[in-house]
């Protein structure tokens, strides 16, 4: 997969709609870890069965390698959601939208990636979670 730093400009693919990128990680590069609110992963493994932009290819986690993880998402947590091949998009309150591959869930979970703690409240708000402090903590 590509590497882009978070909050960058995203480019990964053509788009009508300015977005920043988050969660597109590689291990070459370092990243940010800590902890992130349980309504975060949540609200991720909500959106994720929408399957944004989703490509022909598959994408393994460079990390840990393994293939394809599978998480249980949708609105009702009963969708079976292969991560690797898809995006997640979503929008802040002011109106920043940002553009995360679905593996993002997996590098959260598996690897303590602590994305940025305006993608994960632009994350709970597009999902419909409620929301009040902190939803990250940095190591």
């Amino acid at each position: 997969m590509t590497y882009y730093p978070d909050l960058t400009r995203y480019s990964y693919d053509e788009s009508d709609q300015e977005m920043l990128n988050v969660g597109w990680l590689a291990p070459e590069h370092g990243y940010r870890t800590g902890v992130v609110d349980e309504r975060v992963v949540d609200a991720l493994k909500i959106l994720s069965a929408a399957y944004d932009n989703q490509m022909r290819g598959v994408h393994h986690c460079e990390f840990c390698g393994i293939d394809r993880p599978v998480v249980l998402g949708g609105p009702a947590g009963d969708t079976e959601v292969w991560l690797g091949s898809a995006e997640i998009r979503v929008q802040g309150a002011d109106g920043t939208r940002y553009a995360a591959p679905n593996l993002v869930i997996h590098y959260m979970t598996a690897h303590h990636y602590c994305p940025p703690e305006e993608f994960c409240r632009a994350a709970a708000r597009t999902a419909g979670i409620e929301t009040a402090g902190e939803l990250t903590l940095a190591d």
